[in-house]
């Protein structure tokens, strides 16, 4: 099994910026709903960066503009191995952006659906890194709460976790920096500090009560029951993104976004494909009831311990799960994909 991500870039359309601040677009790498992902060049930095455009239709719209800005404040917030790393913004530009890492890869969902499922070291190296992932967002004060096949590149070093944009936060960008301080200055003190809020500052109840967003089939069961949105209802959706690398489809099939909120409600998810140990993880992180499910912290440490990562004295999750990505991530190979084809290039060849 070998991972692949695409060859060449997608060309420039007639209507796209040819840069961003200092940064001169080289090419597409794909569209969503909000905005458009290029790969750009900087002077001074070797090899491409993602800068993610947003639309100008949108650029107009304060409510576009407000959620764009929230997205570059979440991601400087996140430090993991597993989530690509924020570089720069300009949120009050005409049209607003956003610079990080370049991940050279497919999706999970795009070598899946196209190539094979994954296995043995491989289907574990995707659980541990994309739960330590999970950590370290959470760790920042953010439910990802899209955490979903095309939402997951297989890179060269591990699985990466991207798109913040629907992620909720605080909307205080100093707020978890203060905390780590306490909690730094509690720890070298040898007090225990209280157990870290998922968002500090706001009771579980007023977590986001009635807000129903994500890919139907990919939203937990207490989204769909207009419940608080949790770090466990990422653990939900971490489970269902295991069962979908091991069976090959939607733990919940397909249909009408209706019949998957039932499903995701009311039925138990397809695990063909998974390993015994991981079966039992991914069944007690797709438990119905949000109460009944592992926090991620515990999880992490069940899939490494399922995947041999012994604990060496001092070492962290974080050391632990890239020793576990060196040994058993070996089945990507990708390379930063070459510029789009000359466009009368481009017409010789299909006129050949």
């Amino acid at each position: 099994m070998k991972a692949r991500g695409p060859r060449r870039l997608k060309p420039l359309q007639p209507d796209d910026p040819p840069s961003m601040g200092p940064y001169r677009l080289i090419g597409r790498i794909g569209s969503g709903g909000m905005g458009t992902v290029y790969a750009g060049v900087a002077e001074g930095i070797e090899g491409y960066l993602a800068v993610k455009v947003i639309h100008r239709e949108h650029a107009a719209n304060p409510e576009f503009r407000r959620n764009f800005a929230r997205e570059a404040r979440l991601m400087v917030r996140v430090d993991s191995p597993c989530v690509p790393r924020f570089v720069h913004a300009d949120v009050e530009a005409e049209q607003p952006w956003l610079v990080t890492e370049f991940v050279a890869g497919p999706t999970l969902r795009h070598h899946v659906e196209r190539f094979s499922a994954l296995r043995g070291g491989m289907l574990l190296g995707l659980a541990a890194g994309t739960v330590e992932a999970l950590c370290a967002i959470h760790s920042a004060g953010i439910v990802h709460r899209d955490l979903k096949p095309s939402n997951v590149i297989l890179a060269a070093t591990g699985p990466k976790v991207v798109d913040f944009g629907i992620a909720q936060a605080d909307e205080d960008p100093t707020l978890h920096l203060r905390l780590r301080r306490m909690y730094r200055r509690a720890r070298e003190r040898g007090v225990s500090p209280p157990r870290r809020p998922l968002r500090p500052g706001r009771p579980a109840a007023a977590r986001n009560r009635r807000s129903l967003v994500g890919t139907p089939g990919w939203i937990s069961p207490e989204q769909y029951r207009g419940q608080p949105v949790t770090e466990r209802s990422d653990v939900f959706l971490w489970g269902a993104l295991v069962a979908f690398a091991a069976a090959r489809h939607d733990p919940f099939g397909h249909g009408s976004p209706q019949e998957l909120a039932h499903r995701v409600v009311a039925e138990e998810p397809d695990l063909d494909g998974l390993p015994p140990g991981l079966e039992r993880l991914v069944l007690a992180a797709m438990a119905k009831n949000p109460a009944d499910r592992p926090l991620p912290g515990e999880l992490l440490d069940e899939v490494l311990a399922l995947a041999g990562a012994e604990a060496a004295p001092g070492a962290t999750r974080r050391q632990r799960v890239r020793e576990l990505l060196a040994r058993e991530w070996t089945g990507v190979s990708v390379r930063p994909p070459k510029p789009p084809r000359p466009p009368l290039l481009g017409w010789l060849r299909r006129a050949e």
